[in-house]
């Protein structure tokens, strides 16, 4: 079996985003998990038997399927291994390899942690910033432990044929709600739990915003009345 489990976190506002951070996520997050596929289907294939299917097992997120604010990068990134796994599926199925597309809910590991949270002095969302570090605590102290998580996902692995799991909190939730609701039914709760529904909070980021662009505009306008003396 491989496991393509290797991850990295990001967490930023999507317009504030340093790419070159962006870059080494997705590096990590998704062409790794490229290279490794890669790498290892010669020793999968040579395992193959007609009583043993060997397995790959790529880790995506529900963040896949949940607009996350602040999360862009990652949920970006786990959206490509989602759709990149589901194909590979379909491609390996006649070598005789199985793949499974393992969508994590939430997990207390310190993967997120509050010294990962990436917002500047002068962000335009400064004023929702205490509320996403508080985001941050309640996914360390009230989401599944680790334990039980890897319980589960070798339970299913080990025991059923499923090409999909949906495993951690709030794992089976968004399953649901993804098969039965549009994509916006999760705005109110992914707002709130960053402060983003907050009237005075979306009026401050609107004014600097408007503010920011402002400034914009003015060098713009400063750059070119320079060079076209």
């Amino acid at each position: 079996m491989l496991f393509n489990n290797a991850g990295t976190l990001y967490e930023a506002p999507a317009v504030e985003a340093d790419p070159s951070r962006v870059r080494s996520l997705f590096a990590t997050n998704v062409f790794g998990l490229m290279e490794m596929v890669t790498a290892f289907t010669p020793l999968l294939l040579a395992s193959v038997t007609p009583n043993h299917t060997p397995t790959i097992v790529n880790v995506a997120s529900i963040l896949a399927r949940l607009p996350g604010p602040f999360w862009s990068a990652y949920n970006a990134s786990k959206a490509a291994v989602a759709s990149y796994s589901d194909t590979l599926r379909l491609e390996v199925q006649p070598l005789g390899l199985r793949v499974v597309t393992l969508y994590m809910g939430e997990v207390s590991t310190p993967f997120m942690a509050i010294e990962n949270i990436n917002f500047g002095p002068n962000s335009l969302y400064r004023d929702v910033e205490e509320s996403v570090e508080a985001r941050t605590t309640t996914h360390l102290e009230k989401t599944m432990p680790p334990a039980e998580f890897a319980r589960q996902v070798v339970g299913a692995l080990i025991n059923g044929k499923d090409s999909f799991l949906w495993k951690g909190n709030n794992a089976f939730a968004v399953w649901l709600l993804n098969a039965v609701r549009p994509r916006t039914v999760f705005d109110s709760t992914m707002n709130k739990a960053v402060g983003l529904d907050k009237a005075e909070a979306r009026a401050s980021i609107f004014k600097l915003g408007q503010e920011g662009l402002m400034r914009w505009v003015l060098g713009r306008s400063f750059i070119r009345h320079r060079y076209s003396l």
